[in-house]
């Protein structure tokens, strides 16, 4: 394998990522509108645990086709001497744990609840599932949702706005994990630090992500089932 900064970027792909990035966008904002089936399709073949969807099988294809081109290439000699280089690792924690999630709460706030608010809707509401154990009476108010029954099951009405806001704070909190690999090769960066932070990103996403998650979505008066 070539070091970093010796690599050229002739696959057609690569050189025009950014077009191709754009037309996936457009693209799958069409398909949405026009075949809205298709996504409904492609949820069916999640693996499903308690009734709720778990690991989509699509994806996790996907993902896999997108990281071994990269990983095959990676010297693992470079990724012993990568890992006993502790300060980028120690950067990335601080970054991914100690900023990048607040820095995406105070955007996705701003934008969310004060900018779009009213593009939004201010009477525009969502339908999320009750708190895993929590037994309230229909209309008692639960941080921003109020109890109602909908269809013989207890749900939690909070408005649109605070759906798309807790979605921006769960998307926040995740570190990047393996597009980073394709993004690090992308860049001509180093590959083995690379596969290092990604690897411990994802193991302290376990321990990690749960915590801060309840943590701010608790700011924002967004009770989220913790079963999901």
């Amino acid at each position: 394998m070539k070091p970093a900064g010796e690599r050229k970027l002739t696959n057609v792909f690569e050189r025009y990522l950014t077009i191709w990035v754009a037309l996936c966008i457009v693209g799958g904002i069409v398909l949405g509108k026009v075949a809205p089936g298709v996504a409904k399709y492609l949820d069916g073949l999640s693996i499903y645990v308690n009734d709720a969807p778990v690991v989509s099988v699509p994806i996790a294809i996907c993902l896999f086709f997108m990281m071994y081109p990269i990983m095959v290439k990676i010297d693992f000699a470079s990724v012993i001497k990568a890992g006993k280089s502790g300060k980028p690792v120690w950067l990335t924690l601080f970054i991914n744990w100690a900023i990048k999630p607040f820095t995406m709460y105070a955007i996705a706030l701003l934008f969310l609840g004060i900018l779009f608010r009213g593009l939004i809707g201010a009477e525009a509401i969502d339908l999320v599932k009750m708190p895993f154990g929590l037994d309230l009476p229909v209309g008692a108010q639960h941080g921003a949702g109020t109890v109602v029954m909908h269809e013989g099951v207890k749900m939690l009405e909070v408005p649109l706005w605070r759906s798309y806001f807790a979605g921006c704070i769960l998307l926040g909190i995740a570190p990047c994990t393996a597009m980073v690999l394709v993004w690090g090769y992308l860049a001509r960066g180093n590959d083995g630090l690379t596969l290092v932070m990604v690897a411990i990103n994802s193991l302290t996403m376990l321990v990690l992500y749960g915590v801060l998650g309840g943590f701010l979505l608790g700011v924002g008066k967004l009770p989220v089932p913790w079963q999901a």
